[in-house]
């Protein structure tokens, strides 16, 4: 009889166990979404099983097909009428002088600056704010990827890039452009900015210092691990069908 009851506790441990470990396994998990601050409100019945969606940008010369929620940017060309911006962006936060027209969303800023669709020398540039990631046509995430994962990005897609360093008022920075996504009538310009610290300039002058050629490059190698936050897209003189065009102002 004694030998019966252990065997019955037994297989009730046992049971017991068993129920316990399931419903572990089976326990409510935390999930995280790290661009919560940032991703685009998803429009009213969209499935939100469906994985990507298309954008359409006017002056482009291909939709892009983008992930959904993801902030893509910039929506708007350079040069387009100024009525297309107000449309997508609503009405501008403030109108400074040299036709330049800001925009302030809750995750980046947004200018169109020596506006006029005549005007070669205008642009979309574009900032993020801190703790957001905006994704641009290049699918490059600003707020996210470094310079370093900018070149390997473009190296990977055979996409030949320039780069620029700049010393000005106390600060060094690092400009890299290419023909856009948008096509080859635009070229792309992303920027990092480091203080202008002996240590800094001195990381920075080396390669030109260690060269005997005159004009010698200087070193962009500590811009590497630095995060992207600033964007522009610029006309390049080019066009859709063709290479024709600059994809820098620098060589």
């Amino acid at each position: 009889m004694l030998d019966r009851r252990a065997w019955i506790v037994a297989c009730l441990i046992v049971l017991l166990g068993a129920g316990a470990y399931v419903r572990w396994i089976t326990r409510p998990r935390a999930k995280y979404d790290a661009r919560s601050l940032s991703a685009a409100q998803r429009p009213p019945g969209l499935n939100p099983n469906i994985g990507t969606r298309t954008l359409h940008v006017e002056g482009c010369a291909k939709d892009f097909i983008v992930k959904t929620g993801e902030l893509v940017e910039p929506r708007v060309v350079p040069g387009a009428p100024l009525e297309r911006f107000r449309n997508i962006y609503g009405k501008e936060a403030k109108h400074e002088r040299r036709q330049t027209f800001t925009w302030t969303p809750n995750a980046f800023s947004l200018a169109e600056s020596d506006y006029g669709p005549e005007n070669p020398g205008n642009r979309v540039s574009i900032s993020v704010n801190q703790g957001h990631v905006v994704q641009t046509l290049d699918d490059i995430e600003l707020g996210l990827d470094s310079m370093g994962t900018l070149f390997r990005k473009m190296r990977d897609r055979k996409i030949d890039v320039h780069e620029r360093v700049d010393g000005a008022e106390g600060n060094w920075m690092l400009t890299v452009s290419f023909f856009s996504a948008c096509g080859h009538k635009y070229r792309s310009e992303y920027s990092v900015v480091l203080p202008g610290t002996p240590q800094i300039e001195q990381s920075i002058r080396s390669q030109a210092s260690s060269s005997q050629a005159a004009g010698a490059p200087l070193n962009s190698d500590i811009f590497l691990n630095k995060i992207i936050y600033s964007y522009s897209l610029v006309p390049s003189a080019g066009k859709d069908e063709s290479i024709e065009g600059n994809p820098s102002e620098h060589h």
